[in-house]
């Protein structure tokens, strides 16, 4: 059975009464998720018994946001998780695109429901587990059916795993895309099944095991979290918006022995004087993916985690969460670094690599090229976009009939065949007429800032050249600019080095929790710093 919730049903049946889940410290069985996910199950079947393959999470990381992403597959359904965080604009256009005619709401996302139900003009069930009575809203959107926490009480439906095709999609994300307009990304069970089997069979993760989840559910790296951990029988701890703020002190009061967080997340700890050595001695496993590692933060990762492994993963959501993967084994491991940052290593057993250079042909060794992705992770399209699809999906002459996905990373290979990541084709500048790689300032600038925080963004910028480069960095003390910018000079040619670099509390984030160049462009173009 292709199924995603194969794994969660498998050990809802051997392990009904271990926990899946802790939220706020209130731990739920396997047997109690599974009763929640069956409900939900019947009510979608109960009130849109129609051919949607989808269905809408508008929640937070709370129990109906979990209940409702297993209660959507127990369904035969696909999920679609629309954050309620997420700018009413971008709420908007995920749920109109995505079609869907279920949406399940918590707490969290009830304040901007409203501003959702005015603006479509589709006709949706609204279930809502948290809530006693909807019949207010059901007068105001008579066009909508409204399913409250009393209606769901009536069933008590059993757990089944639906029937579905390799190919049916077991979720749907929207990302970021260089348009402005996300592009929908649709993963299969075929390609989530891919993935998850593997991770379990390659990190053995146990029913004993207590796994961290940092990301939020629209970003595609929750998917690791939730069904590593449901298909391994082990229990989820989601970290809290105020958790996230110091996630040490998490680690060690849940003695969690399994971490996975983009490499901020790390930084940020690092800042904050989280990772002393020996803190985290739980961990068995430490994962970090999204964005380029840091070799510092590697190492004191490795120092903070001492008996666990510290791996760092590769891939874009169009490849299922990740494709790639790097072993940080010692002190000697700077040597295989470059730039300062782990490689990314080797992709995993059945998945492919090929680099391109600039004329489409396969670069040779050493050369830096545009990374491309097959296997059976790798997606077929994007939702409903032929054109960017066939831009960005090809078939190439010399490997045959096999799809590629064109992932606009460029790296080059070393000796050993390790990937290394340069840069971004759209973080690539012209500046001075010269070609810049911006992640080579980054690099620079955490080396002179002495940590990890800094990030550099080309401003101002033109339609076809940059004027300059201005560095960011968030700092525990004032920093001395001119001081900063005279030790860049060891490291980076003259129209390498910022112009300006501005002291921060905080770096601006992603929804995925990444440091957002646009928003630091978006300061410097307001006039805000």
């Amino acid at each position: 059975m292709p199924s995603l919730l194969r794994g969660f049903a498998q050990s809802a049946q051997l392990h009904p009464t271990r926990p899946a889940l802790c939220i706020d410290d209130r731990l739920w069985t396997y047997e109690a998720l599974a009763e929640k996910a069956a409900t939900i199950a019947e009510a979608i079947d109960a009130v849109a018994p129609t051919d949607n393959s989808l269905a809408g999470v508008f929640a937070a990381e709370s129990l109906t946001a979990y209940s409702a992403i297993l209660g959507i597959l127990a369904a035969g359904r696909g999920y679609v998780p629309v954050h309620p965080n997420f700018p009413p604009n971008r709420i908007f256009d995920v749920v109109e695109r995505s079609g869907v005619d279920v949406l399940l709401v918590d707490r969290d996302a009830l304040e901007k429901l409203d501003g959702l139900l005015q603006r479509t003009s589709r006709t949706m069930a609204i279930i809502a587990p948290e809530f006693d009575d909807l019949r207010l809203w059901a007068r105001r959107y008579r066009r909508h059916r409204f399913v409250s926490a009393s209606a769901l009480a009536n069933t008590a439906p059993d757990f089944e795993l639906p029937t579905v095709e390799a190919e049916d999609t077991a979720y749907l994300l929207f990302t970021s895309g260089s348009t402005g307009r996300p592009k929908g990304v649709s993963i299969s069970h075929r390609n989530a099944r891919a993935y998850i089997d593997y991770i379990c069979h390659s990190y053995g993760i146990q029913p004993d095991d207590r796994v961290s989840q940092t990301f939020k559910l629209a970003f595609d790296l929750s998917v690791h979290d939730l069904f590593t951990t449901w298909s391994s029988g082990a229990c989820l701890y989601p970290l809290s918006q105020r958790t996230r703020m110091a996630p040490g002190r998490f680690i060690r009061r849940h003695e969690l022995t399994r971490w996975f967080s983009v490499p901020t997340l790390g930084m940020t700890m690092d800042r904050f004087r989280q990772l002393a050595p020996g803190a985290f001695p739980s961990l068995r496993t430490s994962l970090f993916c999204g964005e380029p590692l840091p070799a510092s933060l590697a190492e004191k990762w490795a120092a903070a985690a001492p008996n666990s492994t510290v791996d760092n993963l590769y891939g874009p959501t169009e490849a299922t969460i990740a494709i790639t993967s790097h072993r940080w084994t010692d002190a000697n491991e700077h040597s295989s670094c470059r730039n300062g940052i782990v490689p990314l290593g080797k992709a995993f057993p059945g998945q492919k690599t090929l680099i391109l250079g600039p004329d489409d042909e396969i670069a040779d060794p050493g050369q830096t090229g545009e990374l491309l992705l097959s296997g059976s992770q790798v997606c077929s399209g994007y939702w409903r976009d032929p054109e960017i699809t066939d831009e960005r999906f090809v078939r190439l002459e010399h490997s045959g009939d096999r799809l590629w996905y064109r992932t606009g990373d460029l790296v080059e290979v070393d000796s050993s065949g390790n990937l290394h990541f340069v840069g971004r084709a759209d973080d690539q500048i012209q500046l001075q007429g010269h070609r810049v790689e911006l992640t080579e300032v980054d690099c620079a600038l955490r080396r002179c800032c002495g940590h990890d925080l800094a990030i550099s963004v080309a401003w101002p910028y033109g339609p076809e050249e940059v004027g300059g480069i201005v560095g960011f960095v968030a700092s525990n003390a004032p920093i001395d600019e001119a001081a900063m910018r005279d030790r860049c000079r060891r490291h980076l040619p003259d129209y390498m080095i910022p112009s300006r670099i501005i002291d921060l509390d905080e770096l601006p984030r992603n929804t995925s929790g990444k440091i957002d160049r646009k928003s630091l462009q978006r300061l410097l173009d307001n006039g805000e710093v």
